[in-house]
């Protein structure tokens, strides 16, 4: 039976390397590239390899999202730490694929079809198909036992989370005192002094600016950064104004995939399989399914005796089910049977190698076929993206080779090409002008040979579907600024210093009054004093900074409590009058069950993110000595 289910989960696939996300701990799955690429190893885990490849995709794939998210430039020493997290990252994971492999869990092949057939990228109008899952998985390339042991790998990984997950719970001792601390009621009154708006008025004289920059100079200094000049290819525009001729537009259609143009017919079908054990033998089974045709004949519901007796687990959950399947989808017996039948025929009995099966045809899907004339313009299109890129590589080939044989000038690279060479006067390590902020430019830019000016960089690509060679015309070394430049940056800096220590000088000094026996009110005179008012934990409209410690000040005993706190924007004062705990009763059961449930899942998380970490701890890990080399040096 499980090769009958195996044998229907045939063709090439692509599926994900499992990458397993520290903070906060979701285990997420997602595509390694297992294309060309950096070769060799960045890591060893108990004796396991991490290929340098898989290191690079998941680094340079976490750079472009940081570079996205970034307002401006990445700080000093950025992707060097990125380096290590990425790394972190890919141990863990390695690690705890290893930790659930050791304990034996295991998916069966039958949970393992199951996921598969259920995953929507696979059906049609809601239901398996093999044309569909062929299509989709052909395109990757991967093959389909690399598929079904990734599949079964995330349901083991699943299996340990949810165990722990559905294991973790609170004592109702300890949820009723959650809820108090939760539904909790502060009532206390603050001031907030704004270090902006005391810096203001804080006078800056021209020595003030002086001293501070000659004492903060490393804080003004030049980003490393070079002139750049490239030659650059771009898919976008090669193949500029071609046409197919009508040969090749049906030379194309004529030799096309099957099933692109032309789709075969599909049958629905229901099974009932009866396979040979130690205890029934083949006598006995086709006994069985002798009786069992009996009663389907008689008007016997075909999906409640699949459910009782298919020894196919997998299509008996569903009554017998199978979904839409074409010709050499089925072993050659089962597939004969099939197709002899009409819409709602059931069938003889049918032996296989897998055992005795009862057939019934459900539904017929015709096939059909697209005229060259009804897919012309796709076809032409498709031929025009081929040419293009047929060029592309090819000229991009062709770069790559000038680029090597014109040490330090790419002006011959140009006049060989037809192509500009274009500049681009500030590029740092984060990038900069309309190029990519690719890590392999930067890489390739900043490396010793190219920022001598001896090297043109070898070729690089980026997705966009753009290609090119570059050298560094000038390199400048990261070097203090002239105040003049930085002159307005200074006095900001100096200001927001002044005016943070100012804002907590006089919140100190407040405290002190108040707490000498001088009201709140007077010791912030000519400030805008807030309360006394009622406030919970997530009261809008009090800085959060501020919210976090009224409710971690100790409770008022023998009279209020005053203290201050630090905040982005200067300091606060608040005095903290009354505790008034809350009340679980006053929230409906409903609620508070909901509410249980989610923190029990909540403390599971973090059980599986402490299971996590310890595994990963106890490993044996060696990095490659050259993994960080580079960033090191700079």
């Amino acid at each position: 039976m499980l090769d009958f289910v195996r044998n229907r989960l045939k063709g090439p696939v692509a599926i994900a390397i499992l990458v397993l996300i520290a903070v906060p701990l979701a285990i997420t799955f997602g595509r390694m590239d297992a294309g060309t690429g950096s070769t060799g190893v960045a890591a060893q885990v108990n004796g396991e390899a991490i290929a340098m490849r898989d290191f690079d995709r998941v680094y340079q794939d976490q750079l472009a999202l940081e570079q996205q998210a970034a307002t401006g430039s990445l700080p000093p020493g950025f992707t060097a730490d990125l380096k290590r997290r990425v790394l972190d990252q890919l141990v863990l994971n390695r690690s705890v694929i290893q930790f659930v492999r050791d304990l034996d869990f295991r998916a069966s092949d039958d949970k393992v079809a199951e996921a598969i057939r259920g995953q929507a990228a696979f059906q049609v109008g809601g239901e398996f198909s093999k044309t569909a899952y062929e299509a989709a998985l052909a395109s990757r390339g991967i093959t389909p036992t690399f598929y079904e042991e990734d599949q079964r790998s995330f349901l083991s990984l699943a299996q340990l989370q949810e165990g722990l997950l559905d294991g973790a719970f609170l004592t109702p001792a300890e949820y009723r005192r959650y809820l108090q601390l939760e539904l909790e009621r502060r009532t206390a009154a603050f001031v907030v002094l704004d270090a902006a708006a005391i810096a203001a008025n804080l006078p800056v004289s021209d020595a003030d600016i002086q001293q501070y920059y000659e004492a903060n100079a490393e804080q003004f200094r030049s980003e490393e950064s070079v002139s750049l000049e490239y030659v650059e290819v771009s898919l976008a525009d090669m193949a500029q104004g071609y046409s197919p001729d009508e040969a090749a537009l049906r030379e194309a259609y004529e030799s096309a995939e099957p099933g692109r143009f032309r789709t075969a017919e599909e049958r629905r079908a229901r099974h009932i399989l009866l396979a040979v054990t130690p205890g029934r033998d083949e006598a006995a089974t086709t006994k069985l399914a002798g009786e069992l045709a009996g009663k389907l004949a008689a008007g016997a519901d075909f999906a409640a005796l699949a459910r009782e007796y298919s020894s196919d687990t997998g299509s008996a959950a569903r009554g017998g089910d199978l979904g839409f399947a074409g010709r050499g989808f089925y072993v050659p017996e089962f597939e004969e049977a099939l197709f002899a039948l009409s819409p709602g025929q059931l069938s003889a009995p049918v032996k296989t190698q897998f055992g005795i099966h009862l057939i019934r045809l459900d539904e017929i899907k015709a096939g059909s076929e697209r005229s060259l004339d009804q897919v012309r313009a796709e076809i032409a299109d498709e031929l025009r993206r081929n040419k293009a890129q047929d060029e592309f590589l090819a000229l991009a080939e062709r770069l790559d080779d000038l680029a090597l044989e014109s040490p330090g000038s790419l002006e011959p690279v140009g006049e060989a090409t037809g192509l500009p060479v274009r500049r681009i006067d500030v590029f740092t390590r984060a990038g900069g002008g309309p190029l990519p902020a690719s890590p392999a430019l930067i890489d390739a830019v900043f490396d010793q040979a190219a920022l001598t000016g001896e090297e043109n960089t070898r070729l690089i690509e980026f997705e966009d579907g753009r290609a090119l060679v570059a050298r560094v015309a000038e390199h400048r070394l990261p070097a203090p600024r002239p105040l003049e430049q930085v002159r307005g940056q200074v006095i900001e800096r100096l200001r927001a210093e002044r005016g943070a220590a100012a804002a907590r000088e006089r919140g100190e000094a407040i405290i002190k009054q108040v707490e000498q026996g001088t009201d709140l009110a007077a010791a912030a005179a000519g400030l805008p004093l807030a309360g006394p008012v009622e406030l919970g934990r997530g009261t809008a409209g009090a800085p959060p900074e501020l919210l976090t410690a009224i409710f971690r000040a100790p409770r008022p005993t023998s009279g209020p409590v005053v203290r201050g706190v630090e905040l982005p924007s200067g300091y606060a004062v608040f005095r903290l009058d009354s505790v008034r705990p809350g009340d679980p009763d006053q929230v409906p059961r409903e609620i508070r069950d909901q509410r249980k449930q989610l923190l029990s899942r909540q403390t599971g998380l973090t059980e599986v993110e402490t299971l996590a970490s310890v595994v990963k701890s106890a490993a044996k890990v060696s990095v490659s000595p050259d993994l960080f080399r580079e960033t090191d040096e700079l």
